[in-house]
């Protein structure tokens, strides 16, 4: 039988992703999108937060930024949050042609409100302080469902979700994990910078996301 869980090596993730991917012997099923979703403990913010993609997909076309978003509240199922608020970033809270992401965006809250995703909250755009602290919105005289207290970050495109990923691990020392997202099994996908503990959370995601024992 096949493994529960697969963790990338000292191998190149280029390389990695070409096996998952192989039309013949690969591990994503037909249909599926391939995607990253990550979750940090940082000391300054009171709960976990999840965020995509800091890893694979450039520019997310509106399904699959759908996709994402269904993956990202399953998983926080998994973590027992019954309700994930799921904020769509942004570089400032208005809608403009000028960024299509944020015209998706519109299309993918009217979504969650139709009850496309269940028991969710999606609002966006919203910035990360907007969607992470209530104060700063109430500055801005924004009114968000969200109401700063976001359980997930869903990313314009990838610069934007790594810079995120990179900055809060080295400045803020967040612990950190992540698997890719589609495949048949949970595929553990660190950084090469990544702490060991960092990898080690990852595992424990991936068999938390699984139904495996530890």
């Amino acid at each position: 039988g096949g493994a529960d869980i697969l963790m990338k090596g000292i191998i190149n993730t280029d390389n990695l992703l070409r096996a998952i991917l192989d039309k013949e012997h690969g591990l994503l099923p037909k249909g599926r999108i391939l995607t990253h979703l990550a979750v940090m403990q940082i000391p300054t913010y009171d709960k976990l937060l999840f965020f995509s993609d800091a890893a694979v997909i450039p520019r997310p076309t509106l399904q699959q930024r759908i996709e994402m978003i269904g993956y990202a509240i399953d998983t926080c199922r998994h973590f027992a949050i019954e309700q994930p608020r799921v904020a769509l970033i942004h570089c400032t809270e208005k809608v403009s042609a000028k960024f299509p992401h944020s015209l998706d965006y519109v299309n993918i809250v009217e979504l969650a409100e139709a009850g496309e995703f269940g028991n969710v909250i999606i609002d966006g755009p919203l910035d990360v302080k907007t969607a992470c602290e209530k104060t700063s919105g109430d500055i801005k005289g924004i009114v968000s469902p969200i109401n700063g207290e976001a359980d997930v970050l869903i990313f314009p495109n990838i610069e934007s979700g790594n810079a995120f990923y990179k900055a809060v691990s080295l400045f803020s020392h967040a612990d950190m994990a992540g698997l890719l997202q589609g495949p048949v099994c949970p595929v553990v996908l660190p950084s090469r910078s990544d702490s060991g503990l960092s990898k080690y959370y990852s595992m424990a995601m991936a068999c938390l996301t699984s139904g495996s024992d530890l």
